[in-house]
């Protein structure tokens, strides 16, 4: 009976060191999941009832994403009563302190909630940082958020932030992205663009009246001529001192101005005909395609007119 037990014991002890051998070759499948510090946050004027409801739904997103969570609290508690001040208490903005927290729990990443306050409302901010280096991993910001949506804005902060955490310090457990193959890019067919007919303007020839602005100006210009005659005439008059008494000297003196207006009028506005058509003839006639150059110059001064036309003829 005795030998009849040592076999059977010797057989239960061949299977079980069969089972563990196939257990320890068996590779890991998955790797240990992230823990994360919720580090003291950055709230400074915020009501204290509001930055411990805000922890503590952090704290309930960070579980709900399957990360392993370490409150501040929980650390405190850790930690030897010397050590609380000098590691709780550290600048974390200075990434030796989100090393000594990140190290003090045991965390792979530190994350530090951020409430301010605005007149417009709250900026909801989450930044996460590696504990190996103390360097930032993802942060996510929402600006102008009233008390009441607070929640949201941190579950939108917590869901942005998370996945570039996983994507640094855990690549292989994240499920393979499976790139859809490109859709084929079929030619686009070829417009054909409408051949718009050139239009080629021509000059015709002078028309038959383009004479008559030269006859008028020829006109004006021999009356004013007259009238500059007549005031150079007074002028003459009243220098030689050719009149009988002061009512003559006046009538020469207004006669005299009115005639040198007159003159000036004359040349003017006779200049004027006479450019006018120089003008029609230039432009007139020309081949097609060709530009005609015209440059007409007439002035008027105390001692006369002049008028000048320049230009190529057709």
């Amino acid at each position: 009976m005795g030998a009849t037990w040592g076999e059977s014991d010797t057989i239960v002890f061949l299977s079980l060191l069969a089972t563990l051998v196939v257990l320890g070759q068996a590779p890991a499948t998955s790797e240990a999941p992230l823990t994360v510090l919720i580090a003291p946050p950055e709230a400074a004027g915020v009501p204290s009832h509001i930055v411990s409801f805000a922890q503590e739904h952090v704290y309930e997103q960070l579980k709900t994403q399957g990360l392993q969570v370490v409150r501040a609290s929980e650390l405190s508690q850790r930690l030897p009563p010397a050590q609380r001040k000098t590691v709780l208490g550290c600048n974390r903005l200075e990434a030796a302190c989100r090393i000594t927290l990140g190290e003090a729990a045991q965390a792979d990443v530190v994350m530090i909630a951020e409430l301010v306050q605005f007149l417009s409302g709250y900026r909801v901010g989450l930044k996460a940082y590696a504990t190996r280096d103390g360097e930032q991993l993802s942060e996510h910001y929402v600006p102008g958020v009233r008390e009441d949506q607070l929640l949201d804005a941190l579950t939108q902060a917590s869901d942005k932030v998370v996945p570039p955490v996983r994507r640094a310090l855990r690549p292989t457990s994240l499920d393979p992205i499976v790139e859809a193959p490109p859709q084929p890019t079929l030619p686009k067919p070829v417009q054909p663009v409408p051949v718009k007919p050139e239009v080629t303007a021509s000059r015709s020839g002078a028309p038959g009246w383009a004479w008559l602005p030269a006859a008028g100006g020829a006109v004006l210009l021999g009356v004013g001529t007259a009238f500059f005659v007549q005031a150079g005439n007074d002028y003459k008059a009243l220098q030689l001192r050719q009149f009988t008494d002061p009512k003559d000297g006046e009538r020469l003196r207004d006669s005299g101005t009115r005639a040198q207006w007159l003159s000036r009028g004359s040349f003017a506005v006779g200049a004027a005909g006479v450019v006018t058509t120089g003008l029609i003839y230039l432009l007139s006639g020309k081949d097609e395609g060709k530009a005609s150059l015209v440059r007409p110059t007439a002035s008027v001064g105390n001692g006369g007119g002049m008028v000048g036309v320049a230009g190529t003829l057709p």
